[in-house]
């Protein structure tokens, strides 16, 4: 591991591009280390990466984790997790995968030991052969897995940490104590309607010493928030210290994956959210933080990358030309699939209001025989076997339990919840697996996908319906303005932000 004191980023020349995180798996190792072997920032995704790790060994272990995992501190939860779920032969046709225990509120210390090894894993595998940067994009919403990744992805090396879907100001403190093996805890918000004489707080509390005897103090990663709007920046940089946060990723609404909501809290009909300019960020007001930052949704354009540096950024985040690579994790069917359909205008790129059970709005595209067809939607049976979307509540009897507006209304309703916050909802926990070649098999057959991507796809400039493939250096190449197709395409065209450079 580099010593931390050594880590800046820049705020010149040359322009960097940070590869985004994107859904569960599809920011996957191998994506991130070419991006990291570009001189670039690669990043993996945390979120379901103990379900991607226990499924790939129950696959064969096509990817060596056993070899990462002969590595890892921890020997004990490595044997388990080797002896628990390898299958030299891989599963048996048609057959369901075994699950891990739905990793709680109060989980057991070996869940948490479970979830830092897997994550040592992804990271383990991306730094691999280089000595670029690679960093770990989690999400704030799912706050009861973020403090055993980032353990995890510490030991594993990582050099920067991301996190989007909420306002990490917790988690910029904990970090420093995660590297220096201290205790870290974080709130939890929960809904105590059912028990309203408490008055107690809540805390998702984790201990280096429960995963090692004797925790080693560890280089402090650079933490990047993922942020909606310089109001955001601001109100991190002014109650945080100056060493926790080291620069912004500033997220327009056309990115993929979650948005966040309207300011203007204004939404249509079918609960699409509304957006206008009080959504677009003051470059001028995050330039005078004194911290480099990086545009994000929409800038994935070599004019792009020349509007965010024009205008003081440091670089741009770019993820959904990236979820297409041939890096990516998705299966090579799937992306050759999605970039010939959205060259022939088949797929088109939708916000969602109610499919995520979030509550922020979700980018989908539209294709068929995905959980974005309504009839598709319908004929699924809900069902919530892995839980990482489940919101804490307290049930009648003080007991901190978990629900999810997806899983089925009768047993949502039963633990307290809104049957109107169920409408629309789908299961992203199992679709996104889904997507990554990793669906489980129910009896009425596999669980659908369900893709996300932003805006920019639906004018994709790279592959074509002739040749839908490219690869993470096509799109360097292309950000950089060097691009030139492999076959017989015309060329490239740029597509800049519509919007002044002022």
């Amino acid at each position: 591991m580099s010593n931390s004191s050594s880590r800046t980023l820049p705020h010149t020349a040359p322009p960097n591009i940070i590869q985004g995180g994107m859904g569960i798996g599809v920011s996957s190792w191998r994506l991130a280390r070419r991006v990291a072997q570009r001189g670039e920032i690669g990043v993996v995704s945390g979120t379901g990466i103990d379900a991607v790790v226990v499924r790939e060994l129950q696959e064969g272990d096509p990817h060596g984790r056993r070899r990462v995992l002969a590595d890892y501190p921890d020997t004990a939860i490595a044997d388990d997790l080797i002896d628990r779920f390898y299958r030299p032969e891989g599963r048996a046709p048609g057959a369901a995968y075994d699950l891990l225990k739905m990793h709680g509120f109060e989980p057991s210390p070996r869940s948490q030991r479970l979830l830092a090894a897997a994550t040592y894993t992804e990271v383990r595998l991306a730094t691999e052969g280089h000595d670029g940067l690679v960093g770990l994009n989690l999400l704030a919403k799912l706050k009861r897995y973020t403090l055993p990744c980032i353990y995890g992805a510490l030991l594993a090396g990582v050099d920067i940490v991301s996190i989007g879907a909420g306002i990490p100001m917790e988690e910029a403190r904990q970090i420093p104590r995660l590297a220096a093996g201290a205790p870290a805890e974080l709130g939890l918000d929960v809904d105590t309607s059912q028990a309203p004489d408490t008055d107690a707080s809540f805390t998702y509390s984790f201990d280096p010493s429960d995963v090692l005897d004797d925790p080693p103090t560890l280089d402090r990663p650079l933490f990047l928030p993922i942020v909606s709007s310089d109001v955001l920046a601001r109100i991190l940089n002014t109650k945080l210290p100056d060493d926790h946060v080291d620069g912004w990723v500033v997220e327009t609404p056309v990115a993929g994956g979650h948005n966040a909501p309207p300011r203007n809290k204004n939404y249509a009909a079918d609960d699409t959210p509304i957006y206008d300019e009080r959504d677009e960020a003051d470059l001028e007001a995050l330039r005078a933080l004194g911290k480099p930052f990086y545009l994000a949704g929409g800038y994935g354009s070599p004019c792009g990358l020349r509007f965010a540096r024009s205008v003081g950024a440091a670089g741009i985040q770019v993820g959904s030309l990236f979820s297409l690579t041939d890096e990516s994790g998705y299966p090579e069917g799937t992306t050759r699939r999605l970039v010939r359909r959205l060259h022939r205008g088949d797929i088109s790129v939708s916000t969602e209001g109610r499919v995520s059970s979030t509550g922020f709005p979700f980018k989908v595209l539209t294709a068929e025989d995905t959980l974005a067809d309504d009839a598709v939607y319908d004929e699924r049976r809900r069902v919530c076997d892995l839980g990482y979307l489940r919101e804490p509540y307290l049930d009648a009897k003080g007991r901190l339990m978990g629900r999810c507006p997806a899983e089925p209304v009768k047993t949502y309703t039963s633990r307290g919840g809104d049957p109107a916050e169920a409408e629309g909802r789908a299961c992203l926990c199992n679709a996104l697996l889904a997507n990554i070649g990793h669906a489980q098999r129910r009896a009425d057959g596999p669980e659908p996908p369900l893709f996300t991507g932003g805006d920019a796809l639906e004018d994709l400039p790279l592959g074509s319906a002739e040749n839908p493939q490219y690869d993470a250096d096509d799109v360097i190449d292309y950000l950089y303005g060097e691009y030139r197709p492999k076959t017989g395409r015309a060329g490239w065209t740029e597509h800049p932000r519509p919007r002044p450079a002022d």
